[in-house]
């Protein structure tokens, strides 16, 4: 997570689009809007020092190589993600390296031909693509690694130039390295407390919009499924993305900080809150009469603002946090479930207040791995995609072909501009569909935008010296809005790249340089995208069906571990890990979900509504389970050996449902109509209708699969 960086997630609201991060309700919508919160004044600040700096000494000192140093500055701060420094500084200094021998080398091949560079472009931009199955930091100096190879066939150098590249090159990472770890270091302990503060204020909107969701006229099944969509997948990825970051922050001596130590324990306490608030919403969309809802209404009013107040700095005051958490929970008295869903968030919460008061003393410490730990943490994830079958490897040979054909075209009808083709083109392919075309919509129309102001840059004097002083507050805008969306970046990003472009090569007017950035980018995005439909096409359908089997499997395991816990046999530690997994999996579905409902053409649109029934029938099953965590009376009514008979038809029904989609062979074991039971069994019951229907391929209309996963559960 880069600095200053705040997360703010979409509404519930399903006419909204959501971001990357906070997908929102509606599947169907590109995750395009702005995330203001992403904004990073740090990150751009850094960017900024970086080359404007180095290209301000250069109007005095004139040296070509100062301008390679300031764009290899300016290249390995496209290439940080952020995160710990350990992290961090490795991966720059690998790119440092490689983009320098990288540069250089093929500057020097160029003379032997296309016979020559055409294969060693395959083969790197291969290797760049390849390099995502290690995750974001890598994806990025991937990506970084092949703007410099798209810039690097572009001309011959004899070697001394190519010398002094090389040198430039190292400098110039070392630069951008070393702002990183002095002037702008980012301690991991306060991204961690700014990932847990920001977990604290997605709890409270969470509340608040369950909230709007209770008092609104009419709402039902469809508004408590938007709320679902729009929160959970978005809480889950957030809790999962803090738990990695403060495990990174901890490992380097085995023994992390106490800072580190107090958000590992809040983070538990957010899980425990999101839980009970699931488990809330669950009892709410099956509420009978106007006393359950209208306890919760007044609960969830006075919960909000102490989540909000557990995300903001400081200490909250002792004299008035405990009345408030008495308030919360005298509102939820006279309802038992109610009861102990506010008793479990008071808790949590005077835990969380406890933590932020004192030290919470150390984790203990970790053993150190091996090398040959070490060694295989990097070789698993690339045998594990080396089939036919791997999207990234689809990915990554669609690259490279379409690379060397990009590069064969820009050579043989070369222009000075020429090189933005290669870059759009290797840039806006991803592995899938969706996502290509998301980014080329993203690319184009930011090109567009940012192309506009650049333009109006051409009525500005023509001078070194202002050209470099732009530099400054470009690059601070620029890599600022990094992490509010791709289109805003590229749109900010592109006037500082028709500067650059002028600075390297003088001469040619700004609106030339802007237009001609356009053209190539338009192209480029029509070639990335028509790539992804014809060459290899990983489409989504398939991986979607495999996604609701996993996703059955880990709600069978959540079952077992919750029946499990009841009856004595496993610890409430075995049944977070297991929710964890099983919202994990969820996730994973709807994502999926996602770029199928995404893609191109309708011969699958009724097989995947069918599964986006499901989808929601699993969201149901798991607040169920929740719910029944948290119901003290849920075996009250139930003969002899009924708990035995649920504890095994729950699991063994969602087992079968995902090894074979065959409907359940018996019946739930009886209980009472109106118990969680009896939910738990009618949600299970529609699951095996849907998976069934699924497997016989006569999936029904959206609507009607919708209606039955929610007529079924009533």
């Amino acid at each position: 997570m880069s600095p200053l960086h705040l997360r703010r997630p979409a509404s519930s609201h399903p006419s909204r689009r959501g971001t990357l991060r906070a997908p929102g309700a509606d599947l169907r919508k590109l995750p395009v809007a702005l995330d203001l919160s992403g904004i990073s004044i740090a990150e751009g600040l850094r960017a900024a020092v970086a080359s404007g700096a180095v290209l301000v000494l250069n109007i005095w000192v004139q040296s070509p190589a100062l301008l390679f140093i300031a764009f290899a500055a300016n290249l390995a701060c496209f290439c940080d993600v952020g995160g710990a420094l350990r992290d961090r500084v490795p991966s720059l200094l690998f790119f440092t390296g490689a983009a320098a021998v990288l540069w250089s080398g093929l500057g020097l091949l160029h003379g032997f031909g296309l016979p020559l560079l055409l294969p060693v472009t395959g083969v790197v931009v291969f290797c760049n693509a390849m390099a995502r199955v290690w995750g974001v930091r890598a994806m990025a100096v991937g990506n970084v690694l092949t703007v410099v190879l798209a810039l690097a066939v572009d001309r011959a150098i004899p070697p001394a130039e190519a010398a002094v590249l090389f040198v430039a090159f190292l400098v110039g990472g070392a630069w951008a390295v070393l702002l990183t770890v002095g002037i702008w270091r980012i301690h991991p302990e306060r991204i961690g407390t700014r990932m847990v503060s920001a977990n604290w204020r997605l709890l409270a909107l969470f509340a608040r919009d369950l909230g709007d969701v209770l008092r609104a006229q009419g709402g039902g099944l469809a508004e408590f499924e938007a709320h679902a969509r729009a929160h959970r997948r978005a809480l889950r990825d957030a809790l999962e993305e803090t738990r990695a970051a403060l495990l990174a922050a901890a490992r380097p001596s085995g023994l992390a900080g106490t800072v580190v130590a107090r958000n590992m324990l809040a983070v538990e306490d957010q899980d425990r809150i999101f839980g009970a608030l699931i488990a809330l919403s669950d009892m709410l969309e099956y509420a009978e009469g106007e006393a359950l809802p209208r306890a919760a209404g007044q609960m969830l009013r006075r919960l909000r603002p102490m989540l909000d107040l557990a995300g903001r700095p400081g200490t909250p005051r002792a004299r008035g946090h405990e009345p408030a958490l008495e308030r919360l929970k005298r509102a939820a008295a006279g309802h038992p479930a109610l009861a102990d869903i506010a008793s479990v968030v008071a808790d949590r919460l005077r835990i969380a207040a406890r933590l932020k008061a004192e030290d919470a003393g150390t984790l203990p410490a970790e053993p150190a791995s091996g090398g040959a730990g070490r060694l295989d943490a990097w070789i698993a994830p690339v045998r594990a995609n080396l089939s036919w079958s791997s999207a990234i490897l689809r990915h990554a040979v669609r690259a490279s072909v379409l690379t060397m054909a990009a590069v064969a075209i820009s050579l043989t009808w070369w222009s000075v501009y020429s090189h933005w083709l290669t870059i759009t083109v290797a840039l806006t392919m991803q592995p899938y569909f969706a996502a290509t075309w998301q980014r080329a919509l993203e690319r184009v129309g930011g090109t567009v935008l940012g192309a506009l102001i650049g333009g109006l840059l051409a009525f500005l004097p023509q001078t070194a010296l202002v050209d470099s002083l732009l530099m400054v507050p470009l690059s601070v805008i620029g890599f600022s809005v990094r992490q509010v969306s791709y289109g805003a970046y590229v749109a900010c990003l592109t006037p500082l790249v028709v500067i650059l472009f002028d600075v390297a090569e003088p001469g040619h007017a700004e609106w030339l340089i802007a237009t001609m950035r356009t053209l190539y980018t338009v192209g480029g995005g029509i070639v990335a995208v028509a790539a992804c439909c014809l060459l290899w096409p990983s489409w989504e359908p398939d991986r979607t069906a495999q996604g609701l089997r996993d996703a059955l499997a880990a709600h069978a395991r959540y079952a077992a571990a919750v029946f499990a816990a009841r009856a004595g046999n496993a610890t409430p530690a075995d049944v977070e890990a297991a929710r964890r997994v099983a919202g994990v999996a969820n996730n994973n579905l709807e994502a999926s979900l996602s770029r199928a409902l995404q893609e191109p053409g309708r011969g699958h649109r009724r097989r995947l509504e069918v599964i986006m029934a499901a989808d929601a029938a699993l969201r149901r099953l798991g607040g169920a389970l929740i719910a029944l965590q948290h119901d003290t009376h849920a075996a009250d009514g139930l003969g002899e050996g009924g708990w035995t008979a649920w504890s095994r038809w729950v699991p063994e029904t969602l087992d079968r449902l995902a090894l074979s989609g065959a409907a359940p062979a018996v019946p739930p074991p009886p209980a009472p109509p109106a118990g969680t039971l009896a939910r738990i069994g009618r949600v299970v019951e529609v699951l095996g209708d849907v998976v069934g229907e699924r497997t016989a391929d006569a999936a029904p209309t959206a609507d009607r699969g919708a209606a039955t996963a929610t007529a079924g559960v009533r």
